[in-house]
């Protein structure tokens, strides 16, 4: 399915989305950090989601988003709302969670927060970390939601992961191990994410080697994280 956003990164958001498979009908998709609001217009205005919640912390973004809805003609099937994470986003009827462009360390805090647990872990999750995946991967795997699907794309300069998760514990058949923290579900063979395994790799055996030449850090780690580059980079062929 085509979404019409310029923006990479949002429009994997929304075509993973699309591509999960739920059964929820009709869907009701909560954009955390909603900033303009595109995301939230292209999943109404695509059909694959019914109605929509555009949620900001911050009142200026807010009205932005409140801007585009009304001249895109959805102002009665999307609700702009100022709210910290989900703290004021109405539970009723939600069936998926966007959070995207944010810290992974501050997404899964907005995950743990308050009296949305029950209703979350019947949602599908969507989620794109800009900084610290590990962070927000190693929370996932603690919290049982089972990443069923992880892919990159390419948004200016750098290569993002945007993943899509259920609550489900008992389907989690991959280790918490440097490679899941690392490099996620990403599957090595599809292109964006085969360059995003590289990043990572080449960042890893940068780090690892300065720390083996200043002979003052733990050596073992060093050595731990210089494998794991290694291996990493064996995948994708390099």
């Amino acid at each position: 399915m085509i979404f019409k956003l310029e923006n990479k990164r949002l429009a994997l958001c929304a075509e993973m989305l699309a591509e999960s498979h739920v059964d929820h009908d009709p869907r009701i998709a909560a954009d955390i950090g909603a900033d303009h609001g595109y995301l939230a217009c292209a999943l109404v205005e695509s059909g694959v989601c019914e109605r929509a919640i555009a949620a900001d912390i911050n009142p200026q973004p807010l009205s932005s988003a409140i801007e585009h809805i009304a001249q895109s003609g959805l102002a009665d099937k999307i609700d702009a709302v100022l709210s910290d994470g989900l703290e004021n986003v109405p539970q009723e009827g939600v069936t998926d969670v966007i959070c995207a462009g944010m810290g992974g360390e501050l997404i899964a805090a907005i995950l743990s927060r308050g009296e949305w647990q029950k209703q979350l872990r019947g949602c599908t999750l969507i989620l794109q970390p800009m900084t610290k995946v590990d962070e927000l991967r190693r929370w996932l795997f603690a919290n049982g939601w089972h990443i069923m699907r992880e892919r990159a794309c390419r948004d200016g300069k750098f290569v993002y992961s945007v993943m899509a998760a259920h609550y489900a514990p008992e389907l989690i058949d991959y280790p918490c191990d440097g490679r899941y923290l690392t490099a996620g579900r990403l599957d090595p063979r599809e292109p964006y994410s085969a360059e995003y395994i590289s990043t990572a790799a080449q960042r890893m055996k940068k780090a690892a080697l300065g720390r083996l030449s200043a002979k003052n850090g733990d050596t073992a780690q060093a050595e731990d994280m210089l494998r794991l580059a290694e291996q990493l980079m064996k995948e994708i062929g390099e």
